[in-house]
């Protein structure tokens, strides 16, 4: 499956070799094609941005479990630690 970029240059190339009866159906056009490429263009950036946000949150995941590890003992020695304190 092509790309969205790819889908609208395939749509820009039929449209340039369309001739149109009236001057104001090829500039409808030309930039009803400008706004899809736009578009096109955003929403990679977009999923660019994801993308990083993405690596940057599992980065951030990963050292809290680190933390969680150093810090808070496994559920089998917390039982242990709540029946020290408690007796």
């Amino acid at each position: 499956m092509m790309e969205l970029k790819e889908q609208v240059a395939y749509l820009r190339g039929l449209i340039e070799g369309q001739e149109f009866p009236n001057e104001r159906d090829g500039i409808l056009w030309t930039q009803l094609i400008n706004i899809c490429d736009l578009i096109s263009m955003e929403i990679e950036n977009i999923r660019d941005d994801h993308a990083e946000l993405n690596d940057y949150v599992e980065a951030i995941d990963e050292d809290l479990g680190y933390l969680e590890e150093l810090y808070y003992p496994p559920e089998e020695n917390q039982e242990e630690n709540e029946d020290l304190i408690e007796g």
